[in-house]
């Protein structure tokens, strides 16, 4: 039975109970009780999908440990059932991954995910690192915040590792083309957190506004490919009223668009298809932002937030928990706004108790000439890496293999398709939207990376929200670049340095 380990505990007991069992770092050391045969299981009844593991691996009783955000915990562990669907999935899918494999799952929860205990949750990890203890064996960090840690050294390469398969559709796609940096991957997100599909931006809308102010139907605008920048603009001006009649939109309005979150402007770079890194044929990236295309982007959302009736922009974030936040959340769930950008576990965590009808859309397009629509998941979303100091590392990669695979035929299901497309789909079309938006989800360079080398979204935001840099794109990237390439290069530098 797996137990919780609290992260309070003191340091001497945690090192006391080593982080994997027996089994040895040679995955020929992990016995198969089918004497090491290779092939896959016998195929059942169900269409399951099957990983790679060698049919019936033996872990022979080995402890592997998760260190894992506590605020956020939900998304990978439950202590016990408790009668709740998601919970329940994920807790048997932990259990039965433990069965299967005779290992011992640990999960430690330690604060890390609000700004205040972000920076001692990584010191955490360095330190016990740096003591060459053996705590952790896999390590959850906001993926943002995985490209920074990188530069210490602390994390084996996931690319090596046996057992790890990437082709498989239970971790997100292109990781080794858009984010391994030469063919080397330290860090690996998937479905072993639900992490990554909670944080997916997207938009959540008011129907019953929709219908009050009849305008026309935004599903068929993005099933014929017209849901740009300009018509949520189009359409914020149609649903809005000023109702204190200052002149002005705010709280006390009826609003047409609404930015919830300082961080959740980045979701158009991507949606936009913004060309903000490019990789050479040689396998280096460059800093290439600043095309007329991109200028008109930026145009776009500068006339959406700036020119545009009944838009608020709302100036604070989650992370620190802000006051105007919580009102424009809770004017949402009244019934006040037609449109906010969100992330798309906000229909459970935080819109639950909206009572009329709503829908869900994704980050629009930038044009129509735009053949497709891209999505991405904050940075804050979940992803591991296992730090150098795991003794064990056949056996921890066995383990989060099987574990993505389960969750992938359970926790999956349980979550997107009976939760989000039933549960809290108010209609048969946002059940499409559903899927459009985690089909066109895509991990990019740029903002895997930005926290690392000095956020060069700043030219983005500076050039489509700030009045004194609207229009200057060519200016305001000319002033950056050189900062921004340097930042990049010596990044570079030091990942290779780690490498040998």
């Amino acid at each position: 039975m797996k137990r919780l380990l609290l992260a309070l505990i003191l340091a001497a007991a945690l090192s006391a109970c080593p982080a994997c069992g027996t089994a040895g770092d040679d995955p020929s050391q992990i016995t198969s009780k089918n004497d090491g045969n290779t092939e896959l299981p016998a195929e059942t009844s169900d269409d399951s999908l099957r990983d790679n593991l060698p049919a019936g691996l033996d872990l022979d009783g080995a402890e592997v440990t998760f260190l894992y955000r506590e605020e956020v915990a939900g998304e990978f562990f439950a202590e016990a059932l408790d009668g709740e669907l998601i919970n329940d999935t994920i807790y048997n899918s932990h259990i039965n991954t433990e069965t299967r494999l005779n290992v011992q799952i640990e999960v430690i929860l330690m604060p890390g995910h609000y700004v205040e205990s972000r920076q001692g949750y990584m010191n955490s990890i360095i330190n016990a690192v740096n003591a060459d203890d053996d705590l952790y064996d896999w390590v959850d960090l906001m993926i943002g915040n995985s490209t920074v840690m990188m530069q210490n050294g602390i994390f084996a390469d996931i690319a090596a590792l046996d057992y790890i398969d990437l082709d498989m559709p239970y971790y997100l796609s292109g990781m080794m083309e858009n984010v391994a940096i030469d063919n080397r991957l330290y860090f690996i997100s998937g479905d072993a957190s639900l992490g990554y599909l909670k944080c997916t931006y997207c938009l959540y809308f008011n129907r019953k506004l929709a219908d009050d102010y009849n305008i026309e139907n935004i599903y068929e605008l993005v099933d014929n490919g017209r849901w740009t920048v300009d018509k949520v603009a189009e359409i914020a001006r149609t649903v809005c009223s000023d109702l204190n009649g200052d002149g002005k939109y705010d709280l006390e309005d009826t609003l047409g668009f609404v930015f919830h979150d300082t961080n959740h402007p980045k979701g158009f770079i991507t949606s936009c298809d913004a060309s903000m890194f490019e990789k050479d044929s040689g396998g280096t990236w460059h800093y290439v932002f600043g095309s007329e295309r991109d200028a008109g982007i930026c145009d776009a959302l500068y006339r959406l937030k700036n020119e545009t009736e009944g838009v608020f922009y709302c100036n604070t974030t989650d992370a620190v928990r802000g006051e105007g936040y919580d009102d424009l959340t809770a004017k949402f769930v009244a019934g006040g706004i037609l449109m906010i950008t969100s992330e798309m576990d906000d229909i459970n965590s935080r819109f639950r108790a909206i009572e009329d009808p709503y829908g869900i859309l994704p980050y629009p397009k930038y044009n129509e000439e735009q053949q497709s629509y891209y999505n991405c998941s904050r940075n804050t979303q979940n992803a591991f890496s296992m730090p150098v100091t795991c003794q064990e590392t056949g056996a921890a990669a066995a383990v989060l293999e099987a574990l993505s695979c389960a969750n992938y035929n359970s926790v999956l299901p349980a979550y997107f398709e009976t939760a989000m497309k039933v549960k809290y789909a108010t209609d048969s079309d946002s059940a499409r939207m559903y899927d459009l938006i985690r089909d066109s989800t895509v991990l990019t360079f740029w903002y895997t990376y930005n926290n690392a080398i000095g956020s060069p979204e700043g030219v983005f935001f500076e050039c489509s929200f700030n009045a004194k840099s609207a229009g200057q794109i060519t200016s305001v990237v000319a002033a950056r670049k050189s900062k921004i390439d340097s930042a990049l290069a010596a990044y570079m530098e030091a990942i290779e340095a780690i490498a040998g």
